[in-house]
């Protein structure tokens, strides 16, 4: 188990882990740990949004610097996912080409217009959502920081879930470790690091509303690419996983400043 846990961070952040005899196993198993990387990634976005403020920068700026930090903590991984997607679909109309689109490492135009879309999503969700903290006071800005950071969590576990029962269009690639081969077992485990902060909303009915809200919006992209992904390209790839991932953040962060 630790050794998946190691797997999942280092897979998903910049963190340093020591890695040694990793098996497939341990890789697949990861999954069921993406929401624990997703949780350090939130936590720490709400940590430095919280100290941004602090000094008096504006929301908007703060929701700038939060993306680049989670780009730096990411190394990008996600957003790279985002521009093959949409250079592949736009690219052309054919399976098999847009396949080999996606796995080309050149950005073009449709992939440039995804990213600054999901990012300029993003930066709206963020910059609203810090709007709202400067605006409440004590236990309702604890709330909205907590909504912050569980959207990354949340994001990350639909990710798994889209892999999970999916099939992988290709003959091999970084996808290929997941998709398919995510069980129940670890979508279970999974859901275990996003249930403490659901049952904590429970103790108020619209806490719980609302984070019930966001979660589902969240989990939105994994459900529409499930469904396209397989009709489009004929499966689910790495690139198709980050994209939801990156979406499921946007819509998410917009969905706190809907229901809170």
């Amino acid at each position: 188990m630790l050794r998946s846990i190691a797997v999942a961070i280092s897979f998903l952040t910049i963190i340093p882990v020591k890695l040694s005899g990793v098996t497939q196993e341990n890789v697949a198993r990861s999954g069921a740990f993406f929401p624990l990387a997703g949780w350090i990634i939130g936590v720490a976005m709400a940590g430095c949004g919280w100290l941004l403020l602090v000094v008096g920068l504006d929301p908007f700026a703060c929701a700038v610097l939060l993306l680049a930090f989670e780009a730096w903590l990411t190394r990008g991984l996600h957003l790279d996912g985002v521009a093959d997607l949409f250079d592949g679909l736009g690219g052309s109309f054919e399976t098999d080409k847009r396949l080999a689109i996606m796995k080309d490492s050149a950005t073009g135009a449709f992939g440039v217009v995804g990213i600054v879309l999901v990012l300029l999503l993003k930066t709206a969700g963020l910059s609203s959502l810090l709007t709202l903290v400067q605006t409440w006071q004590d236990f309702s800005t604890f709330v909205l920081f907590v909504c912050l950071a569980f959207v990354p969590a949340a994001s990350r576990w639909a990710m798994m879930t889209l892999a999970w029962k999916s099939r992988y269009p290709r003959k091999n690639g970084t996808g290929q470790m997941f998709v398919g081969r995510i069980t129940a077992k670890e979508i279970l485990v999974g859901f275990g690091f996003l249930l403490p902060v659901l049952a904590a909303g429970s103790a108020q009915v619209s806490i719980l509303i609302g984070l019930a809200a966001v979660f589902y919006v969240t989990m939105v992209p994994s459900f529409w690419l499930r469904y396209r992904a397989h009709e489009l390209l004929g499966g689910v790839t790495g690139d198709v996983l980050g994209a939801s991932c990156e979406f499921g953040e946007a819509l998410g962060w917009l969905a706190v400043t809907l229901f809170f």
